[in-house]
Parts: structure tokens; C-alpha cells; sequence
């Protein structure tokens, strides 16, 4: 995204110079749920390398007698590979959910063109017309 984002720029402002220096652009925050839920995940994940790497030897550090383990656990313990390939897969699909996909190109805080409501990238030629329409407007409403 950051290439496209710096070639639109350069074309931007080649086209019109005086946006020069006045070309800005940052990275779309993902929704906060979605960074807690990846945080939980990635945590659960290192967890479960532990627990696969160390066995009883980690319930055993956190208090827990291997042999009265509630039975969740010693399914788990049972099961180390599936448990850690499925928070390992869980972290990934939450990790999926913090790429936002945004691509926002705005003017004088008018959206000229936006990736999510469009579902693709702009072509240079389709954000220029765009900029070009929303200053003409803009002119339109200085001079009356």
C-alpha cells in the first residue's frame, strides 16, 4: 500500500504543483476489538508453544498437580499439536482482521475516492478527475 500510496502522490503532485508538500497520507487504524482480540491471540499462542515445549513441566510451575488437571486441560495436553495449529490459525485470522484495507483519497476533507466503498485501487487518472471536480465546485462556491 505504501508504494501505491507514493506513486499517487508524486503523480498527484506533478500534476498540481501547488499540493506540493500538501500531500499527506498514514495508515488506517483497525477497529480496537480487533486489536484486543490479536493481542489475546498472539498471547494464547505463546501459551501454547510452552505448553507443547513443556509439558507438565509448565503446569507444574503455575501450581497445577499434572495428575488433578481439570479434564480440558489433559484433553489438551493429550492433543498439543492440534491445540497449538489451532491458536497458531486463530492468531493468524486475527491478525488478518487488523489490515484494514483502506485506501482513502481525500481534498480538502472531502472523500474524492475510497477504496472500501469501491472495493479496488484507483487508477491516477480516476483520483486527478476526481480532485479536479472537487476543486471546481470549490471555486464554484468561492466566487458566488
Amino acid at each position: 500500500m505504501k508504494k501505491n500510496y507514493l506513486e499517487l502522490s508524486r503523480y498527484i503532485t506533478s500534476y498540481f504543483p501547488d499540493l506540493q508538500s500538501r500531500v499527506s497520507g498514514g495508515v488506517d487504524r483497525p477497529p480496537e476489538l480487533w486489536i484486543l482480540i490479536s493481542q489475546i491471540t498472539s498471547m494464547l499462542q505463546i501459551l501454547g508453544m510452552a505448553f507443547v515445549v513443556l509439558g507438565d513441566k509448565l503446569l507444574e510451575m503455575v501450581g497445577i498437580s499434572p495428575a488433578t488437571a481439570p479434564k480440558w486441560l489433559q484433553s489438551a495436553k493429550e492433543n498439543k499439536m492440534v491445540v497449538f495449529f489451532g491458536l497458531f490459525f486463530l492468531n493468524n485470522v486475527a491478525n488478518g482482521k487488523l489490515a484494514t484495507g483502506a485506501f482513502e483519497v481525500e481534498y480538502n476533507g472531502i472523500t474524492v475516492y475510497s477504496k472500501l466503498a469501491t472495493g479496488r485501487m484507483p487508477s491516477v487518472q480516476e483520483v486527478i478527475k476526481a480532485i479536479e471536480t472537487v476543486r471546481m465546485e470549490y471555486e464554484k462556491t468561492l466566487s458566488a
